[in-house]
């Protein structure tokens, strides 16, 4: 950052940014994301006046810097347009700006990924090869549902009784949102053996505290190896290599659906909101293979009573 700008600089804008209550409420990881293109941004345009983006003209110089600096990757690209959006945001509510032309910008990353989930024999052949501390952190985030971030901040307070069992409570740390999930056997065997002592259910393969960003790290080496496995004995389950860690929440509520839970409940253990339920679980059932076999199964005894009838006519 340029410490000698002008006070209404570019420069100015994000150093003050990067020193409010705004950026400081963001996540450690988002932090490091958002200093990425915010240092860009403030080598292009670090010594020109914030209020040059009051100007429509500036979209175009904002979409050139866009294109030279990120044009290689359609995601990065829209990482800056978020960025950017944020900051001239930030700038017009804290007065710096009176008005900006970044509003509505196209995104062009664009990916549904709700038919990647993990089958349960997939998951099995990583538990198959895992360490001790490997098939925590895979039983967490598979049985669980949850982010990396909301499995390596879980205590055993998290651990709440129930009139029948347990649950795992926590809030989301990407939305907030209060989520309760039931502690299956899978969890159970997490939870109760836990260490004395530990003060996280999960822990890195030393035994520190366990970073986000490496729990996919961890999950990729173990597919890695339960792959070389299957390449070694035609019997063994090979995983397939696109699916993401992030998959296991798929994972996760395909299984409440397959269970037969309501909307409601799938909503309260996933910490999503209804809406979203809706339309996450609208998108998994068109993979979940029991779906069409329930499907059939209606359509089976439907034209068998028919046939019923028919006959007794």
């Amino acid at each position: 950052a340029n410490f000698g700008c002008a006070p209404n600089s570019v420069s100015a804008t994000i150093n003050a940014y990067r020193d409010s209550m705004a950026f400081a409420k963001l996540r450690e990881r988002t932090q490091r994301d958002y200093a990425k293109y915010l240092d860009a941004f403030d080598g292009e345009f670090g010594k020109d006046a914030i209020e040059m983006f009051e100007e429509s003209e500036s979209l175009v110089e904002i979409e050139e810097w866009k294109s030279a600096a990120f044009g290689h990757s359609v995601r990065a690209y829209d990482y800056a347009t978020t960025v950017v959006t944020r900051l001239l945001n930030w700038a017009q509510k804290t007065g710096r700006l009176r008005f900006h032309h970044h509003h509505n910008v196209e995104r062009h990353y664009k990916v549904d990924r709700s038919g990647d989930v993990w089958l349960p024999a997939e998951i099995q052949a990583l538990l198959n090869v895992a360490t001790v501390r490997e098939r925590r952190i895979i039983l967490t985030c598979s049985e669980g549902g949850l982010a990396p971030q909301d499995a390596c901040a879980l205590t055993l307070g998290n651990v709440r009784k129930t009139p029948q069992g347990r649950r795992l409570y926590f809030r989301r740390k990407k939305t907030n949102n209060v989520t309760s999930f039931p502690v299956t056997p899978a969890l159970a065997e997490v939870i109760d053996t836990t260490p004395p002592g530990q003060q996280t259910l999960l822990v890195s393969l030393r035994g520190k505290r366990l970073q986000p960003e490496r729990v996919s790290q961890i999950v990729k080496d173990v597919v890695r190896r339960a792959n070389r496995a299957a390449s070694q004995n035609a019997s063994k389950t090979p995983v397939r290599t696109d699916l993401r860690l992030y998959d296991m929440r798929g994972t996760a509520a395909t299984s409440l659906l397959r269970a037969g839970c309501s909307l409601n409940e799938i909503a309260v253990c996933m910490g999503w909101s209804m809406r979203t339920a809706s339309s996450m679980i609208e998108r998994y059932a068109r993979v979940v293979p029991e779906v069409s076999d329930e499907v059939l199964g209606k359509l089976m005894r439907a034209e068998t009573e028919q046939g019923r009838r028919d006959l007794q006519e």
